[in-house]
Parts: structure tokens; C-alpha cells; sequence
């Protein structure tokens, strides 16, 4: 992995530790959640994209 990505997520994480309102909280946590799961998503369609390519 990129450090300058690890560095970038381990502040985002430090930082939403420091938000005191659970409710915001885990607002954001359930947005993040819902933001990977679609970069995942997005990632396996490159992949299969590139698979079927590879067959022709």
C-alpha cells in the first residue's frame, strides 16, 4: 500500500475518534462503509473487465 494513502486514512480515523456525537459518528462510519464497498465493487468490474479481455 501507498504510505502516503496509509498515512492519509490513519488521520481520517485519528480524527473521527476525536467526534464526540455517537450519531455523527457513525453517520460517517456508515457513509466510509458504503464509499469502499462501492470502490470494491467498482475494482472487481475492472478485474472481470480485464479477464474477459485476456479470453478474446
Amino acid at each position: 500500500m501507498d504510505n502516503n494513502f496509509k498515512i492519509r486514512i490513519d488521520q481520517l480515523i485519528e480524527d473521527l475518534g476525536k467526534i464526540n456525537d455517537l450519531n455523527i459518528k457513525v453517520d460517517i462510519l456508515n457513509y466510509m462503509e458504503q464509499q469502499s464497498a462501492f470502490l470494491l465493487w467498482q475494482l472487481e468490474e475492472e478485474k472481470r473487465i480485464d479477464e474477459n479481455l485476456n479470453n478474446v
